[in-house]
């Protein structure tokens, strides 16, 4: 049976519109590809307060690969 091993990341929302960061998260994202890591999902977590409209602070990021 394939077992696995997974990281998960928090990305800012307010971040990923700096263009430095966002080629700096590609450089990651590249270097864990290599790496054997899959990105598995991306989903938005939304902020705010019951009496504001719900906004994506930021993004969860989830990688997986086979354990060897």
């Amino acid at each position: 049976m394939k077992k696995y091993e997974y990281k998960l990341l928090t990305i800012s929302a307010f971040h990923l519109g700096k263009r430095a960061f966002q080629a700096e998260l590609e450089e990651n994202f590249q270097r864990w590809g290599e790496e054997g890591w899959d990105l598995v999902k991306m989903e938005p977590v939304n902020g705010g307060t019951w009496i504001s409209w719900a906004r994506t602070s930021k993004f969860l990021v989830v990688f997986k690969r086979e354990k060897v």
